[in-house]
């Protein structure tokens, strides 16, 4: 039973140091890229959940499911009992790779609407509301900050 708990404990502070590794830093990406700004008002926010490849978050699901899996069992049965930890954690990896949004529609000072969505992060915390003025930043075409 002890086994099953630290298991358990170690899945956990797995998947929390997965989730964890954000940056407040921009990515390395942006270095030496020209962006052009816009200033407008928020006239719309709604809150989304977006969907990432679920990379990351599958293989600690299938790292924690294969230890909790291997738990169980002996011989073959404790085998058949990891892969479908592996499997099973897997899955729900992916399934765990949602983020919270905002879906956001601004009116720029040119009379242009634009509608974007960005994810909260440590790269976009703010969360926005109808009436704010923000400056829209666009980089090849995304949208890469609003602030």
């Amino acid at each position: 039973m002890k086994k099953v708990i630290y298991s358990m404990l170690v899945s956990f502070g797995l998947v929390l140091m997965g989730s964890g590794c954000a940056s407040k830093a921009l990515p390395a990406s942006r270095a030496g890229t020209i962006s052009e700004s816009y200033t407008g008002v928020v006239r719309a926010v709604e809150p989304v959940k977006i969907k990432g490849d679920g990379k990351w978050t599958s293989i600690i699901g299938m790292i924690a499911g294969g230890a909790l899996g291997h738990q169980i069992g002996e011989g073959e049965g404790k085998d058949l009992a990891t892969m479908g930890g592996v499997l099973v954690g897997a899955a729900a990896g992916e399934d765990m790779d949602v983020r919270d949004a905002q879906r956001i529609t601004i009116t720029l000072d040119s009379g242009k609407t634009i509608t974007t969505v960005l994810p909260i992060d440590a790269n976009n915390p703010n969360r926005y509301k109808a009436g704010d003025r923000v400056t829209i930043f666009v980089t090849n075409g995304r949208v890469t900050e609003i602030r």
